[in-house]
């Protein structure tokens, strides 16, 4: 389950500031060509996952968890279904120094010696959102710094990295279709953006990842409606079906429950 805030719950800054958790989040596909605006921790509880920064890939397995940095291109995903995460993210002025301080200077892949540690800290900010008071921004402020400082005790970095299959073709049409995923696209219009013709263009890219451009839109649109449904609640799932670029509230239904297992008003409820 996803806890997404919003500047406006928040009645002052702080040098660190929490963003958003998630607590046993079935992690679904993560492509993010320009990064997201805020620092992210990720812990796995089960399964096994991918992350790839740089071009480079890393095995996440239970026992380890990752770092990314604000505005850094990073691609997540499961390898096996049950990949289940936490999640702690957090912003504000001083958090680069403090990670220096800490030795999380950079972006990259961990062992933790304790896993235990991130699961007290999510305990904690469950325990926190559930009972909410007036001083509730200075409350997270001082969670996300002690769980920095009982992390630092007990992660090493993971240097066993692999260069990623992922040429900058595929990397290059990944990104566009992230970037236009919330609008009507062709696959003329991409051939166009990557001066070669569309079947040689389809071609190459099912040869280099195994799924056509068409699948591949369409799980990233479905990642974006997961994280919509959850982040925008007020929404009707109409309205994330059309933000994620479905003109079909059917289509979306199906397609969803297709690729995540339930219907989207069900993933939303049990989110």
């Amino acid at each position: 389950m996803l806890y997404q805030f919003h500047s406006k719950e928040f009645s002052q800054t702080l040098p660190i500031q929490l963003w958003m958790f998630g607590a046993n989040h079935l992690q679904e596909p993560v492509r993010r060509p320009q990064g997201v605006p805020y620092f992210q921790w990720f812990y796995c509880v089960k399964g096994q996952g991918e992350l790839i920064l740089d071009e480079q890939r890393s095995i996440i397995t239970k026992g380890q968890g990752f770092l990314i940095y604000p505005d850094q291109e990073h691609i997540y995903q499961a390898v096996t279904n049950n990949w289940t995460l936490h999640i702690i993210a957090f912003n504000g002025p001083l958090c680069s120094d403090i990670l220096a301080l800490l030795q999380m200077g950079e972006s990259g892949a961990y062992h933790f010696s304790d896993g235990s540690i991130f699961e007290q800290h999510i305990q904690k900010l469950l325990w926190l959102y559930e009972n909410r008071s007036s001083d509730q921004t200075l409350s997270y402020s001082k969670e996300c710094y002690d769980f920095l400082l009982d992390l630092s005790r007990c992660i090493t970095r993971t240097h066993e990295f692999t260069y990623s299959h992922e040429n900058p073709f595929v990397l290059k049409v990944i990104s566009w279709l992230e970037e236009n995923y919330a609008r009507p696209i062709s696959l003329n219009e991409l051939a166009e953006t990557v001066n070669l013709t569309k079947d040689y263009m389809c071609a190459l890219f099912k040869k280099n990842t195994g799924e056509t451009i068409i699948q591949c839109l369409t799980s990233i649109r479905i990642g974006h409606a997961q994280q919509f449904l959850i982040q925008y609640p007020e929404k009707k799932v109409i309205d994330v079906a059309q933000m994620c670029g479905f003109d079909s509230p059917s289509y979306f239904g199906k397609t969803f429950k297709n690729i995540v297992g339930m219907t989207p008003e069900r993933y939303r409820k049990n989110g």
